[in-house]
């Protein structure tokens, strides 16, 4: 429904056919935008393909990834049985997109006067999901991102559908003996629920004056996320191969 979000990610399906090699590349949408999924593959088929490779453009596999993608998948594949199709894991903790992330927080500090690492505090904030393995997976990136930052302390927090909420993490972080704290919208791409970030940061900013409230970008196009998707279909083609 976001037309910022359907813009970045077409913008992303250009770099990935960028970087796709000899592959044919077709963006298209599970709802609400087009080209479906029923059309995106019938453009593949009319490209030639014979072998079809479905990445999610998905952070962490819940509904969409895990049910809704691969019915509409097997939906349209069933009246094209020469083809061979197989889906791939969504992005997850990837270290492409751990180095992304790591790049949007350190772009947001540039330029800006040092604040030892024992007084910073990072959230990372994620959309939620009902699925506790998307929760836990979200739970391990946050890790992992805070191996590859210097931060003293490092939260999750959720938009909606999981603990713990965005609100109640900014309260709890401000307690903490820091005077900055960068909030990261870890999130694709933009829309309702990225301009959501910026208005509680916002917030924070009038009701919190004292701490330095900075807001990340989301992570969007770039070559590093298109770099983590092709790695995806090259690994599955590569295993199908075998």
């Amino acid at each position: 429904r976001e037309p910022e979000g359907v813009t970045e990610f077409l913008d992303t399906a250009r770099l990935v056919a960028q970087r796709a090699g000899q592959a044919v590349v077709e963006p298209c949408f599970l709802e609400f935008a087009r080209p479906t999924i029923d059309e995106g593959y019938c453009r593949l088929i009319e490209r030639g393909a014979r072998r079809v490779v479905v990445v999610p453009a998905l952070l962490f596999a819940a509904g969409h990834g895990r049910r809704d993608i691969p019915a509409a998948v097997a939906a349209v594949a069933a009246k094209n049985l020469a083809v061979s199709v197989q889906q791939v894991a969504c992005l997850g903790c990837h270290e492409a997109i751990l180095e992304l992330s790591k790049l949007r927080y350190e772009w947001t500090l540039s330029g800006r006067p040092h604040v030892p690492y024992e007084r910073t505090a990072l959230i990372l904030v994620g959309r939620g999901s009902h699925d506790p393995e998307a929760t836990s997976e979200m739970l391990e990136f946050v890790r992992l991102r805070h191996e590859l930052t210097p931060a003293a302390h490092a939260r999750v927090a959720f938009l909606a559908m999981a603990e713990p909420a965005l609100d109640a993490v900014l309260d709890n972080v401000a307690r903490f003996d820091v005077s900055r704290v960068v909030v990261q919208p870890h999130l694709l791409f933009g829309g309702v629920f990225v301009r959501r970030v910026e208005e509680m940061v916002h917030t924070c900013r009038q009701r919190l004056p004292q701490i330095e409230w900075l807001l990340s970008g989301h992570l969007g196009p770039a070559d590093l996320l298109a770099a983590a998707l092709v790695d995806r279909a090259a690994s599955a083609a590569a295993a199908a191969s075998c």
